[in-house]
């Protein structure tokens, strides 16, 4: 099935920042956000199978879609707030779920901080958020070391400007389990994204503001508790630690749960789209209706 024939290609407008969404299909609102260094399409294959029963909203991060970001505003809560503008402008104040993977599970996480009671449940794809334990140790490991070189962005832009796609295929294939998931025309499709005007610095500074992202989760979990609505925990099995997701999903959520997927590198929703699928199937059974 061809997403690309499916989707409808949006943009709105939001306190000056112009975004770009998609959207397919109809019922439940799911809203899918993707990571670094990828875009909407990332989700393409899961989108495939779930529009029959989902209102799939698929933005692109601030800064990507074809629309320079502006210099600030990269903090997961501000990128929450562009998201969960672009679903009132679609659902009004329907409850939603929510999954993202990478960067995006960070918004997603601070999403779902910062709208309790409109939130259904949320899965986090391969990223301990901000703020957790397990987070703050994973950040010494050298297999992440790319999170600090990234947030120190004007290096990083110096040394990866002119070079996306031979930088976007590296990151890529260093962190995969099946590289037939990931073509070589899906690096090409990334690697144009990142490169269009002012597209790398935005991706950039997604790393730069994860001190700003700690603080303010710490704080909303602080003051409104832990996460109520289901939360699903999904790890790659090349790297998963389930001493430390259990004891990530314990600090987070009332309702949590870890799923590892095996024969999958970090893209899990690329090189295991259906069990992606599934997970988020499941966290629909497991949520309250709208």
């Amino acid at each position: 099935m061809d997403i690309e024939q499916q989707v409808e290609h949006r943009r709105i407008v939001v306190d000056g920042v112009v975004h770009h969404y998609v959207t397919a299909g109809a019922g439940r609102p799911l809203v899918l956000i993707h990571g670094f260094p990828q875009t909407w399409w990332q989700w393409r294959e899961v989108m495939a199978r779930l529009t029959d029963g989902f209102q799939l909203i698929v933005p692109d991060l601030r800064g990507l879609g074809g629309t320079p970001g502006p210099a600030t505003g990269y903090d997961k809560h501000t990128l929450a707030a562009d998201v969960r503008a672009i679903v009132e402008a679609e659902c009004g104040d329907q409850p939603v779920l929510l999954c993202g993977h990478d960067m995006g599970a960070y918004v997603a996480f601070a999403y779902a901080l910062d709208n309790r009671d409109s939130v259904g449940g949320v899965v986090l794809v391969d990223a301990p958020p901000p703020g957790t334990s397990f987070m703050d140790r994973l950040v010494t490991f050298p297999r992440v070391w790319h999170v600090a070189f990234h947030a120190n962005v004007d290096v990083a832009h110096m040394l990866i400007s002119g070079r996306e796609r031979a930088y976007v295929r590296q990151f890529v294939m260093t962190r995969i389990y099946d590289v037939s998931a990931i073509s070589e025309e899906d690096i090409d499709r990334y690697a144009a994204a990142y490169a269009a005007p002012g597209a790398l610095r935005s991706g950039l500074e997604l790393y730069r503001a994860l001190p700003v992202d700690r603080e303010l989760n710490l704080a909303a979990l602080a003051e409104g508790g832990k996460l109520a609505m289901p939360v699903i925990a999904v790890a790659s099995g090349m790297t998963a630690a389930p001493r430390d997701l259990d004891e990530m999903v314990d600090e987070i959520a009332l309702n949590g749960e870890v799923v590892i997927v095996d024969r999958s590198g970090h893209w899990i929703p690329e090189e295991q789209p259906d069990r992606m699928a599934k997970v988020i199937l499941d966290l629909a059974a497991r949520s309250s209706s709208p």
